[in-house]
């Protein structure tokens, strides 16, 4: 079992790996240069031992410096796109490796087929594919915050596997160093207690004190180990103090009530003396935290064919449906009500239809808190859309057992088996066909996919799209230019940076008029906003329109010699 177990990671850690890995050097996106610039800082401070410098970000986003920082050993860390490429590499390695433990979490959840479904729409959903090709902290935090959400569910299964407890509170305490969203799920964690609780356990109020206790310490301990800024004495102390009582904990989980006073009373004493040291370094972080939860993004977002600062509460329901693929929000309720009619048959059932029921309860915490915030982004969402694939898998399997069971009584055995093999190459194909390869022809440019069910309207005019894509190829083209080097392009403001790490001449900002230009790129967003119109603003005739999935996404001029000479 244990060599399947393997076998089956790997494969599946091969097969995430190959999107990943492929063209990483294409489409410079936002926020890049930033945590490049950010890992290359962070890991400088901890080479040179100057640890109280590596509070750079309120994200924290320390695990996307760690890991992006990781090519400083291997080159100089500068702003091109060789650093992006490398950088985006090991995040592919540790993401890729995160599925592989999904896929094996998920046998052990839900069994061999729900296993295989779910890691194949999760390695190749458009959504969170697209993320995982970017320098930034989104996919990380959803990788650590799917793995402790599954380790939790396992270990809430049977609890006398406590090493799952352990490491969801790793794995959390992963997730919040790479972003501070990840704090959401801490509501979620007493509830699945609650929902997965006996209630003939004697102890269980005082069990769960201690379970959590457990789980907390543990993503404790990991923050205070793999964040520079704590690497002081005192804060070892504290941390082999903590590990202490964990593991003491842990010892005496059955039977808590002997030792809770002795073990709280210890825990909120601890608790107090880190927070009194802990409080300038956590002051800045939720100081900054909640500057971004109650101010709108600096960026104005176009949305429902508006420009607005915040799109509101049907701004996260939407994303759901203009991200996801077409499968995915029907088979996922299909599953939901499935498993509900099922959950009195067996008690396998039963603790499946819980842990749906837990998977729906963290998809919807998040989509509340994120929507109650003034800061919204589409990405700020990610971490649902790994939970509805699973829950999509189980819905096209349960639903093909389902349509088993009543194919069998009418027709036999023999004939049903038959009907099955047919109706599972059939949907598998139909799967491949709706589900995957839509995704896969956008390579590289996952992050312009939206919905097939929207393929009929004509979504930038209701929607922000493309994610930057588009403008490594007008660089590109006019790269193929006889005198590309002594061109001076000028580019709509938030394109300008996706535009100049590719393009081998002279490219600025179209708002500094005074400057001379020979062409003039237009970046669809600044139109959307209106930071630029789509024609440009200095008269050019239109020479190239970059389109991507059947949108155009930006818009090349040719600036007449008498305009470009002013």
């Amino acid at each position: 079992m244990k060599r399947s177990f393997i076998l089956f990671a790997f494969f599946f850690f091969a097969l995430a790996c190959l999107p990943r890995f492929f063209s990483l050097h294409a489409h410079w996106s936002s926020d890049e240069a930033r945590w490049l610039h950010r890992s290359a800082a962070f890991m400088s401070a901890v080479k040179k031992g100057e640890f109280s410098e590596t509070l750079i970000a309120y994200h924290p986003g320390v695990t996307t410096m760690w890991i992006a920082g990781l090519r400083t050993f291997f080159t100089k860390p500068r702003l091109d796109v060789s650093n992006l490429a490398r950088a985006r590499w090991f995040i592919g390695i540790v993401v890729s490796a995160g599925i592989g433990f999904v896929a094996l979490l998920l046998y052990k959840l839900f069994g061999l087929w729900v296993a295989l479904v779910g890691s194949a729409a999760l390695i190749y959903s458009p959504f969170f594919l697209a993320q995982t090709r970017r320098v930034h902290t989104d996919a990380l935090a959803t990788t650590f915050i799917l793995l402790t959400v599954l380790l939790f569910l396992i270990y809430c299964q049977n609890r006398q596997h406590r090493w799952h407890l352990i490491f969801s509170g790793v794995t959390f305490g992963l997730a919040i160093l790479s972003k501070s969203y990840a704090l959401i799920l801490l509501p979620w964690i007493p509830l699945c207690l609650l929902l997965f609780g006996n209630e003939k356990q004697r102890g269980r109020f005082l069990t769960s004190i201690t379970e959590i206790s457990c789980f907390l310490n543990c993503s404790i301990l990991t923050v205070l180990i793999l964040w520079p800024v704590f690497w002081t004495p005192f804060f070892s102390i504290m941390a082999i103090s903590l590990l202490g009582i964990t593991l003491f904990l842990l010892r005496n989980l059955r039977t808590p009530q002997k030792y809770i006073g002795l073990v709280l009373l210890s825990s909120m004493s601890l608790a107090f003396i880190v927070f009194l040291h802990v409080a300038k370094i956590a002051w800045v972080v939720f100081n900054s935290v909640n500057w971004a939860v109650t101010t709108a993004h600096e960026v104005e977002h176009f949305f429902l064919g508006e420009i607005v600062s915040d799109p509101g509460w049907f701004f996260y329901p939407f994303v759901l449906t203009i991200k996801s693929t077409p499968l995915m929000l029907p088979l996922a309720l299909a599953g939901c009500v499935l498993l509900w009619k099922q959950r009195k048959q067996t008690k396998n059932e039963a603790h499946q239809f819980r842990v749906a029921l837990a998977l729906v309860a963290s998809i919807v915490l998040f989509m509340l808190c994120l929507s109650a915030t003034s800061k919204k982004l589409s990405r700020y969402l990610l971490p649902a859309f790994p939970m509805l694939e699973i829950l999509s898998a189980i819905g096209l399997v349960e639903g093909l057992r389902w349509s088993y069971a009543l194919l069998r009584p009418r027709f036999g055995t023999q004939e049903t088996n038959q009907y099955k093999a047919a109706f599972a190459a059939i949907l598998g194909t139909g799967f491949f066909f709706v589900q995957i390869l839509p995704v896969l022809i956008l390579h590289p440019h996952y992050g312009t996919y939206y919905n097939l069910c929207w393929k009929g309207t004509d979504i930038t005019k209701i929607v922000t799209v493309g994610e930057a894509s588009g403008m490594d190829i007008a660089a590109k083209y006019m790269n193929q230019k006889a005198n590309a080097r002594q061109l001076r392009v000028a580019v709509s403001p938030l394109g300008t940076s996706f535009f100049q790490y590719y393009f081998t001449g002279l490219a600025y900002n179209t708002r500094k008029k005074y400057l001379p230009a020979d062409y003039e790129v237009v970046y669809i967003r600044d139109s959307q906003i209106g930071k630029v119109p789509q024609r440009g603003t200095r008269n050019g005739q239109l020479e190239r329109t970059i389109t991507l999935n059947g949108m155009d996404l930006v818009w090349i001029y040719h600036i007449p010699p008498k305009e470009g000479t002013q």
